[in-house]
């Protein structure tokens, strides 16, 4: 289990109980990796505190902020040791038990990867994220419904066989296309989604409300530059 993390003070903590209690519960074996980007909240501080008293928890920390959400996944599939790699975000907008839809697929398919059905953000972040699923398609044929979903299941030998490069968001699209080119197997389920009720996403700028959520201007310069890169690679 990969959960990234950056100044989540007030959700870490929620987020490690809620999947460590799934995994005590279904598994003999399981590990937790927080991925700490650089946390300067007292996130650090929580996940050591929650270390000494789980020994299924460890932590991959990034000692300089970088706010790249493709980097801070990367490190965790990396330091993953078990067979099957789940990730979600540590923002408590999923529910972990929901891991329930997905694993009657987990022997069948290397990937099995979660869509929002009733997706609970802004109204402005839902129609972006619309023109992002379209623009991936375009650029890489990659047709899936949701490809940013923070819900996703992997075979671990998909990590041994691509070389992920993604610093940006894009990384779910990188691994998605890579995987599919080596002939790993996917299979979609449809999840429920939360509203955001404590902390902030680092894409966003402003304040939001139901309706408005303004990705900052640099997310969509680099996360552009990185299509770019990758479409090239792929060529």
């Amino acid at each position: 289990m990969v959960l990234p993390a950056y100044n989540e003070k007030d959700n870490i903590k929620i987020a490690v109980g809620e999947v460590d209690k799934y995994l005590r519960k279904n598994f003999s074996r399981y590990e937790i990796i927080v991925v700490d980007d650089g946390s300067t909240d007292g996130t650090k501080e929580i996940i050591e505190a929650m270390m000494k008293k789980n020994p299924h928890l460890r932590t991959v920390r990034h000692a300089v902020n970088r706010k790249c959400y493709g980097a801070a996944l990367r490190s965790g599939f990396l330091a993953a040791k078990m067979k099957k790699v789940f990730y979600t975000d540590a923002d408590c907008q999923f529910d972990i038990n929901d891991l329930d839809r997905v694993m009657p697929w987990a022997d069948k398919y290397d990937m099995v990867i979660g869509f929002r059905e009733n997706r609970q953000d802004p109204v402005m972040r839902i129609i972006i994220a619309r023109v992002y699923n379209l623009l991936i398609r375009l650029a890489f044929g990659l047709k899936v419904r949701d490809v940013d979903c923070s819900f996703k299941l992997y075979d671990r030998e998909i990590f041994k066989q691509i070389t992920m490069t993604s610093e940006t968001g894009l990384i779910d699209a990188e691994v998605l296309t890579k995987a599919l080119r080596k002939r790993f197997t996917l299979k979609e389920v449809g999840v429920r989604h939360f509203p955001r009720v404590r902390g902030a996403t680092i894409y966003e700028t402003g304040t939001r409300n139901k309706f408005w959520a303004f990705v900052k201007p640099q997310v969509v310069v680099d996360l552009l530059r990185e299509i770019r890169k990758l479409k090239s690679e792929l060529a």
